[in-house]
């Protein structure tokens, strides 16, 4: 063993090779970075090797926190994008719970304006775009996926792009150059008042020129039944509006005039291929290109009015969601003496058609209109072009000091165009259109990128890195409409904006099985223009209530330093894992999503500065060779330190969407059977604290008799909510079934309650589902 013992865990991972499993790591192929360990599975996956530093590294010896989930734990628990499995990341939050409008945030850097905190790579390609009313994070199914990785903390030099609160990166399974194989999976799920779901699958991998070509490819179809019904005739309520004088407030409730009945309405289909090649022509060459294409079509929305029994609506209108995205990619590694070459080509296009039901909504605003059916349409389309190149030092045995460094650029020309139409409504308003709007934002980034490593003595390695980037924006915007206050022409409104994100940190690796590290990193957002003209006489109370006279037209750029200091230990011979982590974050004028509830409009704000001050711990104990049991804990102190003006945050208010507590804890037993079967079974127990929605104690309100007042905010909070899930499985390598329940006691919590738009609703986690699958591979 002692002539394997080397200095740095980048040295350990190209000696791995030659000292195979004496270090515990996987034999890693050529060219292939991504390459997975083989996953401990239910004992917590801990010699899974990740990519998150742009070089593979095993799990447990990158100096900052990443959390790891393999293809494995992601099949036993059903899930299908991440949501499913964010509860069991600490300090992994989010609202949204429809795929497309999602938005993340990590350890308190959260937000829900119109640029993410939080970034979405597949395979170091961005997703990144931006969010609004009708669009939010783009979310890749689980399909063909080696792993799932999340980083935590600004993660803007490496990766840049809205990653100031962290990155999420999903990394797609590689084609095989020496064998033929695949696999097939079939599935069926059961949820609770709802209808069943279904899914299958398949992936096919065929060396075409053994060692040189080889070509991996897979379709997969997925149908999620729906469990929210739509019944006509129902009440509709209005929280704006009191049904009674000043000043008693008692919430408007007046007939729907629904006649449509749907049950289980918000089921959805998702259709996705994959189709990647790898070449090598020599050892020293890998060009891999790839394809992926998802299309998902929700039928209506997984809302419920809250004033309704049990999970129900009662719109006028089906309300279809229709999000299509193709990703085409081509990575080149070429190998050079002492050093390695990458070029990353990449194209993402994303259409997202948005279908609501705004009768509710527009006679709020305007009771005459009530009566008569509005429609919205918002059509948005994102096309981005990236280019990335990196240089890497070697990191072969004995090299104590490692670097990348590399460019990149990205052009993203994003189009929102909406329409609202009420026809029957020209008496009253004198046009069927109340509003029209049609937004083009083009956004330029460039970069210079550079991360170093240097290994002062043995164990002792010092860090720092730093990212340069100009982002440019130019936008296009025309509006129109009397609910758009008439004609609205903006033409070529430009922004320009430089910035730095330095890094620094160091680590000392005890040994093998202990590593300390501390760290301190900058996040950078830019600004930019609002993209919505509100109208000022229509949004007067709420305009007023905030101090102001008119909404701005544009919002500035913030930024942050986060703190860390971590640790990462294995004891009693990998029987025990403890990891733990202390992080401070300093944010300043922090962009936030300014919603004018009684007009329902929203415009982007800057609130002011927060501080954000935190703890995670994560642990596993193998109390047997065959069971196992271990559990996460997050505390995240994310408060309001200096508001700004013009914003309903006041001093001492918690962040947007972040819990302070975040709890999870699991148990774990593997069963020989017969032969090579064997059972593992599972059962997760998830906590998420209670979490602010919206800034505001209160919400404006016109009673009966004509006199504006306020009552309090009762969609300020997200109350607490927790989640049991359970799996099996038995396998014996070549065939697996699983089963799981999620959601076991059937709860709904209130996730994203919405009382500004007409109709008081709120959405929930999906039911209990009880599913089956059953996986071969051959």
């Amino acid at each position: 063993m002692s002539s394997c013992r080397i200095s740095t865990a980048a040295a350990r991972l190209r000696l791995a090779a030659l000292c195979g499993s004496s270090l515990g790591l996987a034999v890693l192929p050529a060219f292939a970075p991504a390459a997975l360990a083989q996953d401990q599975g239910w004992a917590g996956g801990d010699d899974i090797v990740v990519t998150a530093r742009k070089t593979s590294e095993r799990l447990q010896d990158v100096p900052i926190s990443v959390n790891a989930v393999s293809a494995d734990q992601l099949r036993d628990r059903g899930a299908v994008d991440v949501k499913d499995v964010l509860r069991v990341v600490p300090g992994f939050s989010f609202s949204g719970v429809e795929r497309g409008l999602g938005n993340y945030n990590i350890r308190g850097v959260s937000t829900v304006a119109s640029s993410p905190t939080v970034g979405i790579y597949l395979d170091d390609i961005s997703l990144v775009t931006i969010a609004t009313t009708f669009s939010g994070a783009f979310d890749p199914v689980f399909f063909d996926v080696e792993r799932l990785e999340v980083l935590k903390g600004p993660q803007g030099t490496l990766y840049g792009g809205s990653s100031m609160g962290g990155a999420i990166k999903y990394v797609s399974a590689k084609p095989d150059l020496t064998r033929i194989g695949g696999s097939t999976a079939a599935g069926l799920a059961f949820t609770a008042h709802g209808d069943p779901s279904y899914t299958a699958e398949g992936v096919i991998n065929l060396p075409i020129v053994e060692d040189h070509l080889a070509i991996r490819g897979g379709l997969f179809y997925r149908h999620d039944g729906g469990y929210i019904d739509n019944v006509a005739g129902l009440d509709v309520q209005n929280s704006n509006y009191s049904s009674a004088a000043s000043p008693d407030y008692v919430p408007l409730a007046q007939p729907s005039l629904s006649t449509r009945d749907k049950d289980d309405q918000n089921s959805a289909n998702t259709y996705v291929g994959r189709l990647s090649l790898l070449w090598q022509p020599d050892p020293s060459w890998s060009i891999t290109p790839a394809l992926f294409y998802q299309d998902y079509r929700l039928r209506n929305p997984s809302q419920f009015f809250v004033n309704t029994p049990d999970l129900t609506s009662s719109y006028r209108l089906a309300q279809p969601t229709k999000d299509q995205a193709g990703i085409y990619s081509i990575n080149v590694e070429k190998e050079l003496p002492g050093v390695r070459l990458t070029s990353l080509t990449a194209y993402f296009d994303r259409k997202l058609r948005y279908e609501r039901d705004y009768s509710f909504f527009i006679g709020g605003l305007v009771p005459p209109l009530f009566a008569l059916d509005s429609y919205n349409l918002s059509l948005s389309r994102t096309k981005t072009f990236s280019q990335e190149l990196r240089i890497a030092s070697d990191t072969g045995p004995g090299a104590r000091f490692t670097w990348v460094a590399g460019l990149f650029y990205s052009h993203q020309k994003d189009n929102l165009y909406q329409i609202v139409t009420t026809p029957g409504a020209t008496p009253v308003i004198g046009t069927e259109t109340g509003y029209l709007g049609d937004t083009t934002t083009v956004t330029d980034q460039y970069a210079a990128f550079g991360e170093a490593n240097y290994e002062v003595i043995d164990g002792l390695t010092l860090t720092a890195g730093v990212r340069l980037f100009q982002i440019k924006q130019e936008l296009d915007l025309l509006g129109d409409g009397p609910f758009n206050g008439g004609l609205t022409v903006v033409e070529d409104r430009r922004s320009n904006e430089k910035g730095v994100n330095p890094k620094l940190g160091v680590s000392y690796e005890v040994d093998r099985d202990h590593l300390v590290y501390a760290s301190a990193a900058k996040g950078f957002r830019p600004g930019g223009p609002n993209r919505f003209k509100i109208n000022e006489e229509l949004c007067s109370a709420d305009l007023s209530r905030l101090g102001l006279s008119s909404a701005p037209d544009a919002f500035e750029s913030d930024n942050l330093w986060s703190y860390e200091l971590g640790t990462k230990n294995q004891f009693a011979g990998n029987k025990v894992m403890l990891n733990g982590a202390l992080f401070y974050t300093d944010w300043k004028k922090i962009q936030q999503q300014i919603n004018l509830t009684n007009c329902g409009f929203a415009f982007t704000g800057n609130a002011g500065s927060a501080e954000i001050k935190g703890a995670e711990i994560e642990a596993r104990f193998n109390l047997s060779d065959a069971f196992h049991v271990g559990g996460t804990a997050t505390y995240t102190d994310a408060k309001i330190v200096s508001a700004a003006p013009g914003t309903a945050a006041q001093d001492g208010d918690t962040v947007q969407a972040v819990p302070k507590w975040m709890l999870s804890a699991y148990a774990a037993e593997t069963l020989p059977v017969a032969d090579r079967w064997e059972l593992q079974l599972r059962a997760e127990y998830q906590y998420q604290g209670r979490a602010r929605r919206q800034f505001g104690q209160v919400q404006a309100v016109t009673f009966s008799d004509g006199v504006a007042g306020t009552v309090p905010n009762l969609a300020e909070f997200r109350e607490s909510y927790q989640v049991v899930n359970a799996f099996a499985s038995l396998g014996d390598g070549d065939t697996t079934v699983r089963l799981y329940v999620n959601n076991l006691f059937d709860v709904s919590p209130f996730i994203d309650t919405d009382l500004g738009a007409g109709s008081d609703r709120s959405t929930t986690i999906r039911p209990r589902t009880v599913g089956v699958e059953v996986r071969r591979q051959f």
